[in-house]
């Protein structure tokens, strides 16, 4: 947890492995092997459609993992702010269900599992947006589904959240709430 200014505290995000980029980056370079082949077995190709089309894919593929890496939890004053790949959800602590927050591993709590993605960016063991799970709406940031805090909202919405220490963000949470 590191402390910013004297009324935002910023929680760590609990890491997700590099190696889920591969995720990402397979399937771009089939892409690549199949444009550059095609393109060497076509007339109609010209080696300009090459100088145009893979540079744009690793572009793509460039800001999709910078994407993966911007991730942030932050408590600024009473308004919860998390940041996670192209989305930002801001959320007044006062608009929290705090005691019906629960830590769970979405192993074992399949009802609280992102489910069909609405406008979101996600691989496997990694979802970051707006989902819906159990046919409410859920805004997540998992990068570590074993230990999940689960914040409720007073609209029947919910946040999925993935920090290192998810007791300490709860604990800051209720701390807040009571001020």
């Amino acid at each position: 947890m590191n402390a910013r200014p004297d009324t935002c505290k910023e929680f760590a995000v609990a890491p997700a492995p590099v190696w889920r980029l591969l995720w990402l980056w397979l399937p771009m370079l089939g892409v690549a092997v199949m444009i550059v082949a095609t393109t060497l077995q076509s007339a109609q190709r010209t080696p300009m459609d090459l100088a145009i089309t893979l540079p744009f894919l690793l572009l793509v593929s460039g800001v999709l993992s910078w994407a993966f890496f911007r991730r942030r939890i932050e408590l600024q004053g009473s308004e919860l702010v998390v940041t996670s790949t192209f989305y930002r959800r801001r959320t007044a602590v006062s608009a929290l269900q705090l005691d019906r927050a629960r830590i769970v591993d979405l192993a074992e709590h399949a009802e609280f599992k992102p489910g069909i993605k609405i406008n979101g960016f996600g691989m496997p063991g990694f979802q970051s947006g707006h989902y819906r799970s159990g046919g409410k709406k859920v805004f997540c940031l998992v990068t570590d589904a074993s230990r999940v805090l689960h914040l409720p909202l007073r609209d029947g919405s919910a946040l999925l959240l993935s920090p290192e220490n998810p007791r300490a963000l709860l604990d800051a949470l209720n701390a807040q709430a009571t001020r």
